[in-house]
């Protein structure tokens, strides 16, 4: 579950995200900084199912980042 830090004015100023969505993360960007033929464009594609080996309540984790809009 990605959590979101907030200051005492309600901005959010940070981010915690469960370490192996990190950690494939990580390993995605090392191997697009070290490609050969790396574009400067962000191909969002390359992470997808990066979640797809967690299980998660699709359907919970929307309505919670529906209520993060709705409170900001």
């Amino acid at each position: 579950m990605v959590q979101y830090i907030y200051d005492s004015k309600g901005k959010k100023t940070g981010v915690i995200i469960p370490i192996e969505v990190w950690e494939k993360s990580k390993l995605k960007i090392i191997e697009m900084e070290s490609s050969k033929d790396r574009k400067k464009d962000f191909h969002p594609s390359l992470f997808r199912g990066i979640y797809s080996n967690m299980k998660l309540d699709l359907q919970q984790e929307a309505r919670k980042l529906r209520e993060e809009w709705v409170r900001i």
